[in-house]
């Protein structure tokens, strides 16, 4: 598997998170330690960019529902966006899609952030 990348982005109050490669639990500690940052901050306002992910484990979703409640209490939110349908049929399959906004793209997460 590919070593995932994190390339970040700011857009105002909005955090983008541009993921490549594989999300499993080697790599996910920096995005752990990535979405951590931005909590500390404060600034809860993420949308997570899977367009060049490969592969997402359950422990990483899983850890990723925890951010974004904690978002949420804090008037922000986690977004997905750009999901393969290989990645779409895991994170259905674990129910996530129900917990989780998942969006085609940034810039429709971007809107729903401001509307």
């Amino acid at each position: 598997m590919r070593e995932c990348i994190i390339q970040t982005e700011q857009r105002d109050d909005l955090d983008i998170l541009h993921l490549d490669g594989a999300l499993d639990a080697y790599s996910f500690p920096r995005l752990e330690t990535a979405l951590s940052k931005l909590r500390e901050q404060h600034r809860n306002r993420v949308v997570l960019d899977c367009g060049g992910l490969d592969y997402i484990s359950s422990a990483a979703l899983g850890t990723l529902i925890g951010f974004a409640r904690r978002a949420r209490e804090g008037n922000g939110d986690l977004k997905l966006v750009a999901l393969s349908k290989k990645i779409y049929t895991i994170v259905e399959l674990l129910g996530f899609h129900k917990i989780l906004e998942i969006y085609a793209n940034v810039d429709e997460a971007a809107r729903r952030f401001a509307g």
